[in-house]
């Protein structure tokens, strides 16, 4: 009986050692190559950067049209707005004052005064300058896709004439204003941002 149990252990054990030896296996392993992710960026350049007009002396009916050129030179298709906040010296200035904005596709030789009724889309027409709060003068800087706001495409620009006007009907309560206006431009992606 001991050689039958002898015999049958050695057979289990010789058994274990088949079924531990058939789980081995070969084996290779490969390491790609480096992959790259990098992000895209939203850089939005106006020219001029700054001080765009400056006009003294204004009559009534004066009219001055300035050409601002805005670029998209981000690797990301991007969309703007524009505000503009006014400060004033108590006479109102800005409120009188009409700002009208078209764009040009390509050309700041088209913004002049002769030229500007005839062109490009308006964007906003007979519009405040400006307000001490601020106003949305092209599309609304909030976040997503908002009515007005301009798109560019990567590397891609835009010309805006800006036509500034002393409405013929100016009265003398405006003589010797004086205000300032900021415009400010704010782009975001358009990508993944409705």
């Amino acid at each position: 009986m001991f050689k039958k149990l002898l015999v049958v252990v050695i057979v289990v054990a010789s058994l274990a050692g088949l079924i531990g030896a058939a789980a081995a296996f070969f084996t290779d392993t490969k390491v790609g190559g480096d992959n790259v992710f990098t992000s895209g960026t939203v850089i939005l350049n106006t020219s001029p950067i700054t001080g765009t007009i400056t006009l003294l002396n204004m009559a009534p009916g004066d009219e001055f049209t300035v050409p601002v050129t805005v670029t998209n030179a981000g690797s990301l298709p991007l969309r703007y707005a524009v505000t503009s906040v006014a400060t004033d010296d108590g006479k109102a200035l800005m409120g009188q004052l009409d700002l009208a904005i078209k764009f040009h596709a390509t050309s700041a030789a088209g913004c002049d005064e002769a030229g500007f009724p005839l062109f490009g889309e308006s964007i906003r027409a007979n519009g405040d300058l400006g307000s001490l709060v601020g106003l949305n003068v092209i599309g609304d800087p909030a976040e997503g896709d908002d009515t007005g706001d301009r798109t560019l495409a990567a590397s891609d620009l835009e010309v805006l004439c800006l036509n500034i006007k002393l409405p013929d009907a100016t009265g003398n309560a405006f003589q010797a204003a004086t205000t300032t206006a900021t415009f400010t431009f704010a782009a975001e992606q358009t990508a993944n941002n409705d």
